[in-house]
């Protein structure tokens, strides 16, 4: 019999972005569950199916805030937001981020925790059942780009010291791999990539597209954020983007990736 805490707690570190196979092998491990209790973890009534077919032109037609400022790039959706975060909630953000820093991984077909030189940044995220902050940050976020927050992995922050950096790469998961099917069997595709610069950065710390030419300086409050995928579905190679290090002082960003299907079901 399995504890109702332990399943609430999954079906919220479900929407975290974790994946099936690393939130098994984790619960296995914490709580030392059977293949029987796992499984009915994993076929919980509040857990969604993967849909038969998903409208992605529903994400490329969304109706944007018309104070953010758009790039203008043929079929490459990408907008600017000035002063979407306050000074104040910004250094909020700041303080509490860095409580919580471990160092940054990246994903691998194996679904392990992996290290590596390729980004070498520091990571925290914004967990709804640890923090208020991290609650209304999702919130307004979503509500921004008028999705649902089911919709979406938790938010996660960075730190850059000098020097460190995220080389270049994609946000969505590269089709027809092992990695995508890993990655996309919860919520499947990335969608909308949501960016905030929490601090001015006086030298470097740039997000650099390189396909579009395209650097943008690191502003306390202002948002980037981008459309990973076409009209079709299809990702969009030219949304390749590395993080530049900062030359001189820390850089510090929150970043919520958006999915193309919600994982816990939605009330209305």
């Amino acid at each position: 019999m399995i504890d109702e805490p332990i399943k609430q707690d999954f079906l919220i570190a479900a929407i975290s972005g974790a994946t099936k196979t690393y939130l098994i092998r984790e619960y296995k491990e914490a709580y030392k569950l059977t293949d029987k209790e796992i499984n009915k973890l994993i076929s919980d009534p509040g857990l969604n199916l993967k849909p038969l077919f998903i409208n992605y032109e529903k994400f490329y037609n969304l109706a944007i805030p018309s104070t953010a400022k758009r790039i203008k790039f043929p079929f490459t959706q990408i907008y600017i937001q000035d002063n979407f975060l306050s000074e104040e909630n910004c250094e909020i953000v700041i303080k509490q981020m860095c409580e919580e820093l471990v160092p940054s991984t990246v994903a691998n077909e194996d679904d392990n925790i992996v290290h590596s030189d390729y980004r070498t940044s520091s990571t925290s995220g914004f967990d709804y059942r640890l923090s208020d902050v991290g609650t209304d940050l999702n919130e307004v976020i979503a509500n921004y780009m008028g999705l649902d927050c089911l919709l979406a992995e938790w938010v996660q922050a960075q730190r850059y010291l000098p020097g460190e950096f995220y080389k270049a790469h994609h946000d969505y998961f590269p089709r027809f791999t092992t990695e995508y099917k890993t990655y996309t069997e919860w919520m499947g595709q990335r969608t909308w990539t949501f960016t905030v610069y929490l601090n001015d950065v006086e030298e470097g710390g740039e997000t650099y597209f390189k396909h579009l030419n395209l650097k943008i300086k690191p502003k306390k409050g202002t948002a980037v954020f981008w459309n990973n995928l076409y009209k079709n579905g299809w990702p969009n190679y030219k949304t390749l983007h590395e993080a530049l290090p900062p030359i001189s002082g820390n850089k510090y960003i929150i970043t919520k990736w958006f999915r193309s299907w919600p994982l816990l079901k939605m009330t209305d």
